[in-house]
Protein backbone atom coordinates (compact mmCIF):
# COMPACT_ATOMS: atom_id res chain seq x y z
CA UNK A 1 0.00 0.00 0.00
CA UNK A 2 1.38 3.41 -1.03
CA UNK A 3 0.76 6.56 0.98
CA UNK A 4 1.02 9.80 -0.98
CA UNK A 5 1.31 13.24 0.56
CA UNK A 6 0.13 16.41 -1.13
CA UNK A 7 -2.38 19.27 -1.21
CA UNK A 8 -5.86 18.87 -2.69
CA UNK A 9 -8.82 21.22 -3.00
CA UNK A 10 -12.24 20.11 -1.83
CA UNK A 11 -15.69 21.54 -1.03
CA UNK A 12 -17.82 20.76 1.99
CA UNK A 13 -20.80 22.29 3.79
CA UNK A 14 -20.96 22.80 7.54
CA UNK A 15 -22.88 24.94 9.98
CA UNK A 16 -20.81 27.76 11.43
CA UNK A 17 -22.03 28.54 14.96
CA UNK A 18 -21.68 32.29 15.11
CA UNK A 19 -22.10 34.16 18.38
CA UNK A 20 -25.49 35.49 17.27
CA UNK A 21 -26.72 32.00 16.35
CA UNK A 22 -25.59 30.67 19.72
CA UNK A 23 -27.41 33.50 21.50
CA UNK A 24 -30.54 32.91 19.41
CA UNK A 25 -30.58 29.26 20.55
CA UNK A 26 -30.11 30.33 24.18
CA UNK A 27 -32.89 32.90 23.86
CA UNK A 28 -35.36 30.24 22.71
CA UNK A 29 -34.70 27.91 25.62
CA UNK A 30 -34.92 30.64 28.27
CA UNK A 31 -38.01 30.74 30.48
CA UNK A 32 -39.61 34.13 31.14
CA UNK A 33 -37.58 34.65 34.33
CA UNK A 34 -34.32 33.64 32.62
CA UNK A 35 -35.11 35.84 29.64
CA UNK A 36 -35.68 38.85 31.91
CA UNK A 37 -32.32 38.24 33.59
CA UNK A 38 -30.64 38.03 30.15
CA UNK A 39 -32.24 41.30 29.02
CA UNK A 40 -31.14 43.03 32.22
CA UNK A 41 -27.54 41.97 31.60
CA UNK A 42 -27.75 43.26 28.01
CA UNK A 43 -29.19 46.59 29.19
CA UNK A 44 -26.08 47.11 31.33
CA UNK A 45 -23.87 46.67 28.25
CA UNK A 46 -26.01 48.51 25.69
CA UNK A 47 -26.95 52.17 26.39
CA UNK A 48 -29.50 52.10 23.55
CA UNK A 49 -31.49 49.33 25.18
CA UNK A 50 -34.02 50.33 27.82
CA UNK A 51 -36.18 47.94 29.83
CA UNK A 52 -39.56 48.69 31.29
CA UNK A 53 -41.35 46.39 33.70
CA UNK A 54 -44.89 45.56 32.68
CA UNK A 55 -47.26 47.31 35.13
CA UNK A 56 -49.14 45.03 37.52
CA UNK A 57 -52.51 46.17 36.13
CA UNK A 58 -51.45 45.43 32.55
CA UNK A 59 -50.12 42.02 33.58
CA UNK A 60 -53.45 41.25 35.19
CA UNK A 61 -55.36 42.36 32.11
CA UNK A 62 -53.18 40.05 30.00
CA UNK A 63 -53.93 37.11 32.30
CA UNK A 64 -57.63 37.87 32.66
CA UNK A 65 -58.06 38.17 28.89
CA UNK A 66 -56.52 34.69 28.65
CA UNK A 67 -58.97 33.26 31.18
CA UNK A 68 -56.57 33.00 34.14
CA UNK A 69 -57.91 33.84 37.57
CA UNK A 70 -56.03 36.57 39.45
CA UNK A 71 -55.33 36.62 43.17
CA UNK A 72 -53.11 39.47 44.36
CA UNK A 73 -52.34 37.64 47.60
CA UNK A 74 -50.21 35.19 45.57
CA UNK A 75 -47.77 38.03 44.90
CA UNK A 76 -47.08 38.53 48.62
CA UNK A 77 -44.11 36.73 50.15
CA UNK A 78 -44.67 34.62 53.26
CA UNK A 79 -42.48 35.09 56.34
CA UNK A 80 -41.78 31.77 58.03
CA UNK A 81 -39.85 31.01 61.20
CA UNK A 82 -37.31 28.20 61.27
CA UNK A 83 -37.64 25.12 63.46
CA UNK A 84 -34.74 26.35 65.62
CA UNK A 85 -36.48 29.70 66.21
CA UNK A 86 -39.79 27.99 66.95
CA UNK A 87 -38.28 25.68 69.55
CA UNK A 88 -36.18 28.42 71.17
CA UNK A 89 -39.22 30.66 71.54
CA UNK A 90 -40.83 27.95 73.68
CA UNK A 91 -37.84 27.94 76.04
CA UNK A 92 -38.67 31.54 77.03
CA UNK A 93 -41.64 30.17 78.96
CA UNK A 94 -39.47 27.83 81.03
CA UNK A 95 -37.15 28.45 83.98
CA UNK A 96 -33.77 27.25 82.75
CA UNK A 97 -30.14 27.93 83.54
CA UNK A 98 -27.75 29.26 80.92
CA UNK A 99 -26.13 25.82 80.75
CA UNK A 100 -29.52 24.20 80.08
CA UNK A 101 -30.23 26.65 77.28
CA UNK A 102 -26.82 26.09 75.71
CA UNK A 103 -27.20 22.30 75.73
CA UNK A 104 -30.73 22.47 74.35
CA UNK A 105 -29.57 24.87 71.65
CA UNK A 106 -26.88 22.38 70.59
CA UNK A 107 -29.47 19.60 70.46
CA UNK A 108 -31.74 21.83 68.35
CA UNK A 109 -28.87 22.29 65.92
CA UNK A 110 -28.52 18.53 65.54
CA UNK A 111 -32.15 18.04 64.45
CA UNK A 112 -32.52 17.05 60.81
CA UNK A 113 -35.04 18.56 58.40
CA UNK A 114 -37.73 16.15 59.61
CA UNK A 115 -37.23 17.10 63.26
CA UNK A 116 -35.38 13.92 64.29
CA UNK A 117 -32.36 13.66 66.57
CA UNK A 118 -29.52 11.39 65.40
CA UNK A 119 -30.08 7.77 66.45
CA UNK A 120 -26.62 7.80 68.09
CA UNK A 121 -27.16 11.12 69.89
CA UNK A 122 -25.87 9.65 73.17
CA UNK A 123 -22.46 8.98 71.64
CA UNK A 124 -22.29 12.42 69.98
CA UNK A 125 -23.00 14.54 73.07
CA UNK A 126 -21.05 13.79 76.24
CA UNK A 127 -23.51 15.52 78.55
CA UNK A 128 -24.51 14.49 82.04
CA UNK A 129 -28.20 13.57 82.29
CA UNK A 130 -28.66 13.83 78.49
CA UNK A 131 -31.93 11.87 78.68
CA UNK A 132 -33.47 14.71 80.74
CA UNK A 133 -32.74 17.23 77.98
CA UNK A 134 -34.12 14.89 75.32
CA UNK A 135 -37.32 14.52 77.37
CA UNK A 136 -37.57 18.31 77.53
CA UNK A 137 -37.42 18.46 73.73
CA UNK A 138 -40.06 15.75 73.51
CA UNK A 139 -42.35 18.01 75.51
CA UNK A 140 -42.13 20.86 72.99
CA UNK A 141 -44.32 21.56 69.98
CA UNK A 142 -44.86 20.11 67.45
CA UNK A 143 -45.58 16.72 68.95
CA UNK A 144 -43.03 14.10 67.96
CA UNK A 145 -40.12 16.53 67.73
CA UNK A 146 -36.75 15.16 68.87
CA UNK A 147 -37.58 11.51 68.15
CA UNK A 148 -34.72 9.25 67.16
CA UNK A 149 -36.74 7.04 64.82
CA UNK A 150 -40.23 6.77 63.31
CA UNK A 151 -41.50 4.43 66.01
CA UNK A 152 -40.56 6.87 68.79
CA UNK A 153 -42.03 9.78 66.81
CA UNK A 154 -45.43 8.04 66.56
CA UNK A 155 -45.39 7.00 70.23
CA UNK A 156 -44.69 10.60 71.32
CA UNK A 157 -47.73 11.81 69.39
CA UNK A 158 -49.93 8.98 70.63
CA UNK A 159 -48.91 9.72 74.23
CA UNK A 160 -50.25 13.27 73.97
CA UNK A 161 -53.60 12.32 72.45
CA UNK A 162 -56.16 11.26 75.06
CA UNK A 163 -58.54 10.24 72.26
CA UNK A 164 -56.13 7.77 70.65
CA UNK A 165 -57.60 4.28 70.03
CA UNK A 166 -57.28 1.88 72.91
CA UNK A 167 -54.74 -0.57 71.47
CA UNK A 168 -52.75 1.69 69.17
CA UNK A 169 -49.91 2.34 71.63
CA UNK A 170 -49.44 -1.36 72.35
CA UNK A 171 -49.50 -2.16 68.63
CA UNK A 172 -46.84 0.42 67.74
CA UNK A 173 -44.66 -0.30 70.78
CA UNK A 174 -44.62 -4.11 70.61
CA UNK A 175 -45.67 -5.05 67.06
CA UNK A 176 -44.33 -2.21 64.94
CA UNK A 177 -42.72 -4.34 62.19
CA UNK A 178 -45.73 -6.66 61.80
CA UNK A 179 -48.00 -3.61 61.77
CA UNK A 180 -46.01 -1.94 58.97
CA UNK A 181 -45.84 -5.15 56.92
CA UNK A 182 -49.59 -5.62 57.46
CA UNK A 183 -49.27 -9.11 58.93
CA UNK A 184 -52.14 -8.22 61.20
CA UNK A 185 -53.46 -11.69 61.96
CA UNK A 186 -50.43 -12.36 64.16
CA UNK A 187 -51.07 -9.12 66.07
CA UNK A 188 -54.78 -9.91 66.43
CA UNK A 189 -54.03 -13.32 67.97
CA UNK A 190 -51.38 -12.01 70.41
CA UNK A 191 -53.44 -9.01 71.60
CA UNK A 192 -56.81 -10.74 71.44
CA UNK A 193 -58.36 -8.04 69.23
CA UNK A 194 -60.19 -8.11 65.91
CA UNK A 195 -58.77 -7.12 62.53
CA UNK A 196 -61.29 -4.27 62.52
CA UNK A 197 -59.67 -2.90 65.71
CA UNK A 198 -56.26 -2.98 64.05
CA UNK A 199 -57.74 -1.30 60.96
CA UNK A 200 -59.05 1.51 63.20
CA UNK A 201 -55.56 1.86 64.69
CA UNK A 202 -54.06 2.02 61.19
CA UNK A 203 -56.52 4.74 60.16
CA UNK A 204 -55.55 6.72 63.25
CA UNK A 205 -51.79 6.32 62.63
CA UNK A 206 -52.29 7.79 59.14
CA UNK A 207 -53.45 11.02 60.80
CA UNK A 208 -50.14 11.38 62.68
CA UNK A 209 -47.20 13.36 61.29
CA UNK A 210 -44.11 11.22 60.59
CA UNK A 211 -42.07 14.38 59.81
CA UNK A 212 -42.92 16.94 62.51
CA UNK A 213 -40.09 19.30 61.55
CA UNK A 214 -40.73 19.33 57.81
CA UNK A 215 -43.27 22.14 58.07
CA UNK A 216 -40.52 24.53 59.19
CA UNK A 217 -38.13 23.82 56.33
CA UNK A 218 -37.19 27.13 54.72
CA UNK A 219 -36.86 26.81 50.97
CA UNK A 220 -36.42 29.44 48.30
CA UNK A 221 -39.85 29.76 46.68
CA UNK A 222 -39.99 28.72 43.04
CA UNK A 223 -42.53 30.80 41.18
CA UNK A 224 -44.07 29.33 38.06
CA UNK A 225 -45.33 31.62 35.32
CA UNK A 226 -46.87 29.93 32.29
CA UNK A 227 -45.63 31.12 28.92
CA UNK A 228 -49.05 30.61 27.35
CA UNK A 229 -52.54 29.60 28.34
CA UNK A 230 -55.19 27.44 26.68
CA UNK A 231 -58.88 28.25 27.17
CA UNK A 232 -62.07 26.60 25.97
CA UNK A 233 -64.82 28.44 24.10
CA UNK A 234 -67.85 27.57 22.02
CA UNK A 235 -65.86 27.21 18.81
CA UNK A 236 -63.02 25.15 20.25
CA UNK A 237 -59.75 25.90 22.00
CA UNK A 238 -57.80 29.16 22.09
CA UNK A 239 -54.12 29.58 22.92
CA UNK A 240 -52.43 32.86 23.74
CA UNK A 241 -49.00 33.96 24.90
CA UNK A 242 -48.81 35.85 28.20
CA UNK A 243 -46.77 38.84 27.04
CA UNK A 244 -46.78 40.46 30.47
CA UNK A 245 -44.22 37.98 31.78
CA UNK A 246 -41.35 39.50 29.77
CA UNK A 247 -40.15 43.08 30.27
CA UNK A 248 -40.71 45.60 27.49
CA UNK A 249 -37.66 46.36 25.34
CA UNK A 250 -37.48 50.06 24.33
CA UNK A 251 -35.06 52.09 22.23
CA UNK A 252 -33.26 54.99 23.93
CA UNK A 253 -33.86 57.78 21.39
CA UNK A 254 -31.67 60.21 23.31
CA UNK A 255 -28.60 58.80 21.57
CA UNK A 256 -29.87 59.45 18.01
CA UNK A 257 -28.82 63.09 18.02
CA UNK A 258 -25.48 62.13 19.60
CA UNK A 259 -24.80 59.59 16.87
CA UNK A 260 -25.55 62.08 14.07
CA UNK A 261 -23.62 65.01 15.62
CA UNK A 262 -20.60 63.22 17.04
CA UNK A 263 -17.23 63.40 15.28
CA UNK A 264 -15.70 60.67 17.40
CA UNK A 265 -15.31 57.74 15.00
CA UNK A 266 -14.73 55.19 17.76
CA UNK A 267 -17.76 56.39 19.69
CA UNK A 268 -19.95 56.38 16.59
CA UNK A 269 -18.75 52.86 15.69
CA UNK A 270 -19.62 51.65 19.21
CA UNK A 271 -23.13 53.14 19.08
CA UNK A 272 -23.79 51.75 15.60
CA UNK A 273 -22.83 48.28 16.82
CA UNK A 274 -25.10 48.63 19.81
CA UNK A 275 -27.97 49.75 17.57
CA UNK A 276 -27.50 46.65 15.43
CA UNK A 277 -27.45 44.54 18.59
CA UNK A 278 -30.69 46.19 19.74
CA UNK A 279 -32.39 45.41 16.42
CA UNK A 280 -31.10 41.84 16.56
CA UNK A 281 -32.53 41.34 20.07
CA UNK A 282 -35.94 42.58 18.87
CA UNK A 283 -35.86 40.12 15.96
CA UNK A 284 -34.86 37.23 18.21
CA UNK A 285 -37.61 38.06 20.73
CA UNK A 286 -40.15 38.12 17.92
CA UNK A 287 -38.81 34.83 16.56
CA UNK A 288 -39.00 33.31 20.05
CA UNK A 289 -42.65 34.35 20.41
CA UNK A 290 -43.48 32.99 16.94
CA UNK A 291 -41.80 29.63 17.61
CA UNK A 292 -43.47 29.22 21.01
CA UNK A 293 -46.87 30.01 19.54
CA UNK A 294 -46.36 27.50 16.71
CA UNK A 295 -45.36 24.81 19.20
CA UNK A 296 -48.32 25.69 21.45
CA UNK A 297 -50.81 25.51 18.58
CA UNK A 298 -49.41 22.16 17.49
CA UNK A 299 -49.72 20.81 21.04
CA UNK A 300 -53.33 22.00 21.24
CA UNK A 301 -54.08 20.29 17.93
CA UNK A 302 -52.36 17.01 18.83
CA UNK A 303 -53.53 16.89 22.45
CA UNK A 304 -57.01 18.35 21.99
CA UNK A 305 -58.66 15.59 24.04
CA UNK A 306 -56.31 16.35 26.95
CA UNK A 307 -57.23 20.06 26.99
CA UNK A 308 -60.93 19.17 26.80
CA UNK A 309 -61.21 16.16 29.10
CA UNK A 310 -58.09 16.02 31.28
CA UNK A 311 -54.97 13.87 31.82
CA UNK A 312 -56.72 10.57 31.06
CA UNK A 313 -56.98 11.59 27.42
CA UNK A 314 -53.30 12.38 26.94
CA UNK A 315 -52.08 10.76 23.72
CA UNK A 316 -48.60 9.51 22.80
CA UNK A 317 -46.60 12.34 21.26
CA UNK A 318 -42.92 12.77 20.40
CA UNK A 319 -40.70 15.77 19.76
CA UNK A 320 -40.11 14.56 16.21
CA UNK A 321 -43.83 14.59 15.38
CA UNK A 322 -44.19 18.20 16.47
CA UNK A 323 -40.94 19.18 14.72
CA UNK A 324 -42.11 17.67 11.42
CA UNK A 325 -45.48 19.41 11.73
CA UNK A 326 -44.06 22.93 12.09
CA UNK A 327 -40.99 22.32 9.93
CA UNK A 328 -38.08 22.64 12.38
CA UNK A 329 -35.48 20.34 13.93
CA UNK A 330 -36.60 18.37 16.99
CA UNK A 331 -33.78 19.97 19.03
CA UNK A 332 -35.59 23.28 18.46
CA UNK A 333 -38.74 21.80 20.00
CA UNK A 334 -36.71 20.47 22.92
CA UNK A 335 -35.30 23.94 23.60
CA UNK A 336 -38.68 25.61 23.11
CA UNK A 337 -40.38 23.52 25.84
CA UNK A 338 -37.44 23.41 28.26
CA UNK A 339 -38.43 24.78 31.68
CA UNK A 340 -41.65 26.28 30.35
CA UNK A 341 -45.22 25.86 31.54
CA UNK A 342 -48.62 26.10 29.92
CA UNK A 343 -51.89 27.05 31.59
CA UNK A 344 -54.74 24.59 30.92
CA UNK A 345 -58.37 24.29 32.06
CA UNK A 346 -57.06 21.67 34.52
CA UNK A 347 -54.21 23.74 35.98
CA UNK A 348 -50.68 24.68 35.02
CA UNK A 349 -48.39 21.92 33.74
CA UNK A 350 -44.96 21.59 32.17
CA UNK A 351 -44.98 21.73 28.39
CA UNK A 352 -42.67 18.73 28.23
CA UNK A 353 -45.29 16.72 30.17
CA UNK A 354 -47.43 16.78 27.01
CA UNK A 355 -44.81 14.60 25.29
CA UNK A 356 -45.43 11.06 26.52
CA UNK A 357 -44.50 7.59 25.39
CA UNK A 358 -47.12 5.19 24.12
CA UNK A 359 -47.99 1.63 25.12
CA UNK A 360 -48.67 -0.41 22.00
CA UNK A 361 -47.61 -0.19 18.37
CA UNK A 362 -50.79 0.95 16.63
CA UNK A 363 -51.88 4.51 16.06
CA UNK A 364 -54.54 4.26 18.77
CA UNK A 365 -52.11 3.14 21.45
CA UNK A 366 -52.70 4.68 24.85
CA UNK A 367 -50.19 6.96 26.49
CA UNK A 368 -48.40 5.89 29.64
CA UNK A 369 -49.80 8.92 31.46
CA UNK A 370 -53.35 8.05 30.41
CA UNK A 371 -52.93 4.48 31.63
CA UNK A 372 -51.53 5.69 34.96
CA UNK A 373 -54.49 8.05 35.38
CA UNK A 374 -56.90 5.18 34.68
CA UNK A 375 -55.08 2.88 37.14
CA UNK A 376 -55.38 5.56 39.79
CA UNK A 377 -59.08 5.95 39.03
CA UNK A 378 -59.71 2.19 39.26
CA UNK A 379 -57.89 1.95 42.59
CA UNK A 380 -59.83 4.90 44.02
CA UNK A 381 -63.16 3.31 43.03
CA UNK A 382 -62.37 -0.28 44.05
CA UNK A 383 -63.95 -2.15 46.95
CA UNK A 384 -61.32 -1.69 49.68
CA UNK A 385 -62.33 -4.99 51.30
CA UNK A 386 -61.65 -6.76 47.98
CA UNK A 387 -58.99 -4.63 46.23
CA UNK A 388 -58.14 -5.26 42.60
CA UNK A 389 -55.07 -7.33 41.83
CA UNK A 390 -52.66 -6.24 39.10
CA UNK A 391 -54.14 -8.89 36.78
CA UNK A 392 -57.68 -7.65 37.48
CA UNK A 393 -56.62 -4.08 36.69
CA UNK A 394 -55.02 -5.26 33.43
CA UNK A 395 -58.30 -6.97 32.46
CA UNK A 396 -60.35 -3.83 33.18
CA UNK A 397 -57.91 -1.70 31.19
CA UNK A 398 -58.22 -4.09 28.25
CA UNK A 399 -62.00 -3.70 28.38
CA UNK A 400 -61.44 0.03 27.90
CA UNK A 401 -59.19 -0.52 24.88
CA UNK A 402 -55.87 -0.31 26.75
CA UNK A 403 -53.94 -3.52 26.16
CA UNK A 404 -51.48 -3.62 29.06
CA UNK A 405 -49.73 -6.60 30.65
CA UNK A 406 -49.89 -7.39 34.35
CA UNK A 407 -46.17 -6.62 34.65
CA UNK A 408 -46.70 -3.15 33.15
CA UNK A 409 -49.57 -2.50 35.56
CA UNK A 410 -47.31 -3.46 38.48
CA UNK A 411 -44.57 -1.11 37.20
CA UNK A 412 -46.95 1.84 36.80
CA UNK A 413 -48.55 1.12 40.19
CA UNK A 414 -45.13 1.32 41.84
CA UNK A 415 -44.41 4.60 40.05
CA UNK A 416 -47.69 5.98 41.40
CA UNK A 417 -46.74 4.85 44.95
CA UNK A 418 -49.83 2.64 45.14
CA UNK A 419 -49.38 -0.36 47.47
CA UNK A 420 -50.13 -3.91 46.34
CA UNK A 421 -53.67 -5.29 46.69
CA UNK A 422 -52.66 -7.07 49.90
CA UNK A 423 -51.55 -3.81 51.53
CA UNK A 424 -54.60 -1.91 50.24
CA UNK A 425 -57.08 -4.32 51.81
CA UNK A 426 -59.19 -2.93 54.63
CA UNK A 427 -60.76 -4.85 57.51
CA UNK A 428 -64.02 -3.29 58.64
Amino acid sequence: MKLNTGLWQGQSMKLNMTQQLTQAIELLQYSSQELNAYLESKALENPLLQLESVPFEERNRSRESSGMSIDWIEEVAVTQSTLWEHLNSQLDLKTLTNEDRNILSLLFDSLDDNGYLPSNVESIFEVDDLSRYIEMIHGLEPAGIGARNLKECLLLQIGRDIEAPKNVRSIIEHHFVDFCEKTWKTIAVELGVSLADIQAAADYVKTLNPRPGAGFAVETPHYIRPEMVVTRNRDGLDIALLHGNVMKVLYNKGYDSLISASEDEEGMKFLREKRQEFQWILRMLDQRRTTLLKVGRCLVERQEDFFRHGPKKLKPLTLREVAETIGVHESTISRAVRGKYIGTPFGTCEMKALFVSGVGKDEESASSQGIKAEIMSLVNKEDKQKPLSDQAIAVKLKEQGMSVSRRTVAKYRDQLNIPSSTRRKRYE
